[in-house]
């Protein structure tokens, strides 16, 4: 997190982030309030010696992804022939969704991707916490549907947004490389595995 915050305020001439939004991946349904409890607690611990006093931490959102659901969503097709997949960035946040009460805590479904055979599955994100009072839900949904399209590997739009793909690829790779080497020698000094800080601001697990 702190490096993180560093590399922000050198790529936006020493400011710091004025609000954080984060993308949880693999949380099922009853790990959502420890998520709060743990790591968010942890992240603002972390965050209380970069910020001064007086402006205090920065609101945190944390929003919980989850890709595999049951859930489809379809749309009449021309002149009421048939049902079809519904158009990228198709939203559903009424009506079917848990929670839909404010802004501080909501969820909605939404298609990010073309889809040209089969059924489209919608993702699901349950926004657990937003401290932002500023944040509404559409600004939201708008920014998650545009972080699908930021992923360098595709030209188009993925499932989920690209800071969860990002942090599946660094996993992935990382996983492959520190097991290689570690059956390479049984006697490693774990410390050796960490990356090279001027590869920190790239994209090299890519």
């Amino acid at each position: 997190m702190i490096n993180a915050i560093q590399s922000f305020s050198n790529e936006n001439q020493g400011n710091l982030p004025t609000k954080i939004i984060i993308y949880r991946d693999g949380v099922g349904e009853g790990m959502r309030d420890q998520i709060i409890e743990k790591e968010i607690s942890q992240f603002k611990e972390v965050l209380k010696p970069i910020y001064n006093t007086v402006t205090g931490i920065p609101p945190i959102t944390l929003v919980v992804v989850n890709k595999r659901i049951n859930q489809r969503m379809f749309v009449q097709g021309p002149s009421g022939r048939g049902m079809e997949n519904p158009q990228p960035g198709s939203i559903i946040d009424a009506n079917l969704v848990e929670n839909q009460k404010d802004n501080e805590c909501f969820d909605f479904f939404l298609v990010p991707q073309q889809t040209t055979q089969g059924c489209v599955t919608p993702t699901h994100f349950y926004v657990s916490l937003n401290e932002s009072k500023d944040l509404s839900k559409q600004a939201l949904e708008n920014v998650t549907y545009a972080f699908c399209y930021m992923y360098s590997n595709w030209s188009g739009s993925i499932k989920v947004p690209a800071p969860c793909q990002y942090a599946h690829k660094i996993a992935e790779y990382h996983y492959s490389f520190d097991t290689n080497a570690i059956k390479k020698q049984q006697h490693i000094d774990l410390k050796q595995l960490c990356y090279n800080t001027n590869f920190r601001d790239n994209f090299y697990y890519l």
